[in-house]
């Protein structure tokens, strides 16, 4: 678009302000795919915009189909067991990061009489380090299913790098973050952290309803009758923006 590339799954961060350099999209609450573009300060600005607006008509049916649609985002094994608290831990790439997690939250959570659900993408060596910190039987098969680990328990926390928390949101748990500040991450931030950004503080529900609720948040189910509108609503936030092929 705009001679700028399209690209899935890929995330990069320039803090531009003014400047796109790639359009950038990937998968969103089961049947949906979410754009944004590599900039948080851009990103940022927009989803804030949109969950501030106070005079934004909720779209309610949407919403439910959105809720209706979440699922499973890996095809792995059933769970047997479930619990009232867990926390879900991003992949080895994020926890291998010494500026991402806030291990003194973390642990705080652990003592509260939480379990730690591993992310599919772990490797064994945090696996164990987990295990060695919190005691094997406070530790998950990554190879289970989180989703229903999260459709059972009642509280959670994660990073802004999972979808998870919003899932929680919108089923109306309780959910807590484990990572540092953003200021303190700026190379590990996660795939949805502008979304987290824009609803954190009072109303959070609301913000996030309005955000899956406009035309021109990038947000895009294929339910949506008006897909093509709501692509071309996201691209035309930009139109006074520089976009060059980064």
């Amino acid at each position: 678009y705009r001679n700028s590339d399209v690209s899935y799954d890929l995330w990069f961060n320039t803090n531009e302000i003014r400047t796109v350099r790639k359009w950038l999209y990937t998968d969103f609450l089961g049947r949906g795919i979410y754009f944004r573009v590599p900039s948080l300060p851009i990103n940022d600005k927009l989803l804030r915009y949109i969950a501030n607006d106070n005079s934004m008509k909720i779209d309610e049916e949407r919403v439910e189909k959105i809720i209706n649609c979440l699922e499973n985002k890996y095809n792995l094994q059933w769970n047997t067991e479930f619990y009232d608290k867990v926390v879900f831990p991003p992949g080895t790439n994020l926890l291998s990061n010494p500026n991402c997690i806030n291990w003194r939250r973390f642990d705080q959570y652990m003592k509260d009489g939480y379990v730690v659900k591993p992310h599919p993408i772990t490797a064994h060596l945090f696996i164990a380090k987990f295990r060695l910190r919190y005691g094997e039987e406070n530790v998950l098969n990554k190879k289970e299913g989180g989703f229903e680990l999260l459709m059972n328990c009642k509280q959670m926390a994660c990073g802004q790098n999972s979808e998870m928390g919003i899932m929680a949101l919108l089923k109306g748990k309780k959910i807590g973050l484990i990572t540092k500040p953003v200021s303190e991450r700026q190379r590990a931030l996660g795939t949805y952290e502008s979304i987290y950004g824009a609803i954190t503080g009072g109303d959070c529900i609301n913000k996030l309803y309005r955000i899956l609720s406009a035309k021109n948040s990038g947000i895009i189910f294929n339910f949506d009758e008006d897909r093509e509108e709501r692509l071309q609503a996201y691209f035309d936030n930009f139109w006074d923006y520089k976009v060059i092929n980064g």
